[in-house]
């Protein structure tokens, strides 16, 4: 049997029911959430930073904040991107500048000596010569082949030198170019923007693995539909024996539907589970009984359809509280026709 929260807690989730239930869209974001353990996000330079799963909700983001707001969902910085301060576009490219005299024209060298006679400078200035396709290093000193890296001539390091006006330095000046809007900027300018992923809080996985989310979201909905509803409600059966109710409708003072959920995060809802329900609800003749979970065995409907019992499944917390409320529909417009 899954996990149940303290009762003292109910009030809390109650509440919680009532706020996912204000925006439809939530409930069908946060199920996506917890299907899916992390969203995670798609960069793209033109089309920005998107997330499939969500891009079908208008305004996801209000949405995802609201969840958060809630403690259902959480986020983790994966990456940041630069944005342009102006048009706020990702589509930005990198600029080396010679801090000097300001041009583009710089570029990354090694520093070469020649082991020989000695002679360092950047690569280059030393010339090259082509020779059955591969290309050889001349020492503009000596003028010798320089053939074997460590045997003819060693690396020192490295530097950026400008094309331009010959200045070397270790670090060239950085500029970005939006090549949405064309603003040029720098690193004191730019937008350096997280991108995040989303995922369940512990607080979210605790709710619905524990069905104690959906049979708050039941309360609310049948409450909301009218019908006078009591929640984590014990009752003593024909035998003389208390049994608890997830969710009753009252009428007249008298309980007339009892609803009970159970979530099976693993295999389908089996026989064992089901039958402590049964002998319940046999205990209780004179009540219409509601079995639903978001997973049922064949085994479990067969039964339940010989016991005369209302059972209810559905892929989603949506599906399910629709079938619900379709089937205590169902029920009591039965009950209304009865003479």
């Amino acid at each position: 049997m899954s996990e149940t929260v303290k009762i003292g807690e109910a009030v809390d989730v109650v509440d919680l029911a009532a706020k996912l239930l204000e925006d439809p869209a939530l409930l069908k974001i946060l199920e996506i959430v917890a299907n899916r353990k992390e969203i995670k996000p798609l960069i793209h330079l033109e089309k920005g930073i998107e997330y499939p799963e969500l891009r079908i909700f208008p305004e996801w983001s209000e949405k995802i904040e609201k969840l958060m707001s809630l403690e259902l969902v959480e986020r983790k910085i994966v990456d940041r991107v630069v944005e342009c301060p102006n048009c706020n576009s990702i589509h930005v490219s990198t600029r080396f500048k010679c801090p000097s005299c300001n041009s583009i024209n710089i570029i990354r060298t090694d520093i070469i000596q020649h082991i020989t006679c000695g002679y360092v400078d950047t690569e280059v200035r030393f010339k090259r010569l082509f020779e059955k396709g591969k290309e050889t290093l001349i020492c503009p000193n000596c003028r010798i082949k320089l053939s074997e890296i460590n045997v003819d001539y060693r690396i020192l390091g490295e530097t950026f030198e400008c094309l331009n006006c010959g200045r070397r330095v270790d670090r060239p000046k950085i500029e970005f170019i939006c090549r949405n809007c064309n603003t040029l900027f720098d690193i004191l300018t730019a937008n350096y923007k997280p991108v995040f992923m989303f995922k369940i809080t512990e607080k979210g996985v605790k709710l619905i693995s524990s069905g104690e989310l959906v049979r708050a979201l039941i309360f609310v909905v049948l409450r909301k539909a009218g019908y006078e509803t009591e929640a984590n409600v014990e009752f003593k059966g024909i035998s003389g024996v208390d049994h608890r109710f997830d969710t009753v409708i009252v009428k007249n003072g008298i309980p007339v539907i009892s609803i009970d959920y159970e979530h099976s995060s693993g295999e389908k809802t089996g026989i064992t589970d089901f039958l402590a329900h049964i002998a319940k609800y046999m205990d209780f003749p004179n009540i219409q009984h509601i079995y639903a979970s978001n997973k049922i065995s064949e085994n479990a409907v067969r039964m339940a359809s010989r016991q005369g019992i209302n059972l209810v499944h559905g892929k989603s917390m949506e599906e399910i509280l629709s079938e619900v409320l379709n089937t205590v529909k169902n029920i009591m417009s039965k009950k209304s026709k009865k003479p």
